[in-house]
């Protein structure tokens, strides 16, 4: 028999590093989009807060010890204590200005007790140079990982200026822990990393079956001339098919134990770590909630691609009891209204089918709507040759240039972290659909509500 491999195969040893190397640069996009959005975000806060301070007060100050008993310092440091304790990420908030070219504390976020605080007028020998360019230069600045006698940190500066003048008169700063800094970008890069694998898999997978694919097409060609030979051809398609579906168990297996042993370790970590911060533990929530993410990708990933390769008898189905079921077992008993003609028929069809498609399009007009009042209206026309159903939501809707898009695999409107999603249903919706020789659409003004709009043939025709 005849064998074909990746060394055999040369287009397919093509895509596959075509692959690895869109997968590397997806993870260094991954890497770059974050750090530029983090440092956007953190530098839009620091503004925020500058743009909120007692400016007036700073005037009053001597940048010297004696401006502790006046009462504009103390406004000042209750200003920046409130800061910290509302962005606990941020470990110091503090005001520093230039003298005879030396920098110098003005007023800080730490309590006098603290080891860490600095007076007023202490000056900070340990400045470099972006803190001196924050103030000479006048622009906004985020720092990368530098160590003073306090820690290592990652910093904002945003200088204040004069209002008449426009010269820059003090510097507001914000530091934050560069360890932690640097694990939140680790952790993005490492979802971003088990994403890439995932797809690397998924490809070796898929040219496995490719290949078993080409064995048995080239079986069967060379057994026609026999009907003994075609028989045979069969046989041993039926057992390939047969090894292939076995061999998709395995592969779901092997790639969903090892991320439920990761979620286990999880658990077992932090039920052993005694003190563990807000931090830390949100990090682990979030480690755990990518896992079940990945997992449920994987079952969708498979479900997806077993999809026309069984036969399903044909069954007559009541439309409206089966409508009457999901709408039952998915939808919530407050917080939705649900209409169903009292038209739709019953059919001959594939009920596991017809039950995925009404079950996902159901499903999705709950979990996405945004109104108090959740309304789904189900409803039947018949055409000439077409059963046409429609599934339409009062939801937010869903715009133009996304229409089409939602039906590919992985496909999200929101991010997943908004809403969670393998992004697989309306795919799997599509692919039935399509292989029923129907076809399915959306309408949407992009604000308010859509409908699912799909047609299969009277007369039931399936294609592989």
């Amino acid at each position: 028999m005849k064998e074909i491999n990746l060394k055999k195969a040369p287009l397919q040893r093509i895509v596959f590093f075509l692959i690895l190397i869109l997968g590397m640069i997806y993870l260094y996009y991954t890497w770059t989009r974050f750090k530029e959005e983090r440092t956007d975000s953190v530098l839009q806060i620091a503004r925020s807060i500058e743009a909120a301070l007692p400016k007036g007060a700073l005037k009053i100050l001597e940048v010297n010890p004696s401006d502790i008993n006046k009462p504009e310092y103390q406004t000042l440091k209750n200003s920046l204590k409130a800061i910290i304790r509302v962005n606990p990420k941020a470990s110091f908030a503090y005001l520093y200005t230039q003298k005879n070219g030396k920098i110098y504390f003005m007023v800080d976020s730490e309590p006098e007790s603290s080891e860490d605080y600095s007076p007023p007028g202490q000056e900070y020998t340990e400045a470099d140079e972006p803190t001196f360019k924050a103030i000479n230069n006048g622009n906004d600045i985020i720092t990368e990982p530098s160590t003073d006698r306090w820690g290592t940190w990652v910093s904002a500066y945003i200088p204040i200026r004069d209002k008449v003048s426009g010269k820059t008169i003090a510097v507001y700063g914000m530091d934050f822990d560069a360890k932690s800094w640097n694990n939140a970008l680790l952790f993005e890069v490492f979802q971003s990393s088990l994403l890439v694998l995932l797809f690397l898999i998924t490809s070796l997978f898929l040219f496995k079956i490719m290949d078993k694919n080409k064995i048995l097409n080239y079986d069967i060609i060379n057994r026609k001339i026999e009907e003994k030979k075609l028989q045979d051809a069969l046989l041993v398609l039926k057992k390939k098919n047969d090894e292939l579906d076995q061999f998709a168990y395995i592969v779901s297996h092997d790639l969903k134990a090892p991320l439920r042993a990761i979620y286990s370790l999880s658990e077992w970590i932090i039920e052993d770590l005694t003190n563990i911060s807000d931090e830390t533990n949100s990090n682990f929530k979030l480690l755990q909630g990518r896992i079940l993410r990945m997992e449920n990708l994987i079952n969708g990933i498979l479900e997806y691609s077993r999809i026309g390769t069984t036969n399903i008898e044909l069954e007559k189905v009541d439309l409206h009891k089966m409508l009457e079921e999901i709408v039952e077992t998915i939808v919530p008993n407050e917080g939705f209204e649900v209409s169903i003609d009292n038209n739709f028929p019953i059919i001959s069809a594939e009920k596991i089918l017809m039950h995925q498609i009404f079950s996902n399009l159901i499903g999705n007009a709950v979990k996405y709507n945004d109104k108090p009042i959740g309304k789904i209206e189900c409803t039947y026309v018949s055409l000439p040759d077409f059963h046409q159903f429609t599934i339409k939501d009062n939801g937010p809707g869903i715009p133009k240039k996304y229409q089409e898009k939602v039906f590919g695999v992985f496909q999200t409107i929101l991010a997943r972290d908004i809403k969670e999603s393998t992004g697989i249903g309306l795919s799997i919706v599509k692919k039935i659909i399509e292989g029923k020789l129907g076809s399915i659409h959306i309408e949407s003004d992009g604000n308010y509500g859509s409908s699912f709009i799909f047609t299969i043939p009277k007369k039931p025709k399936t294609i592989v």
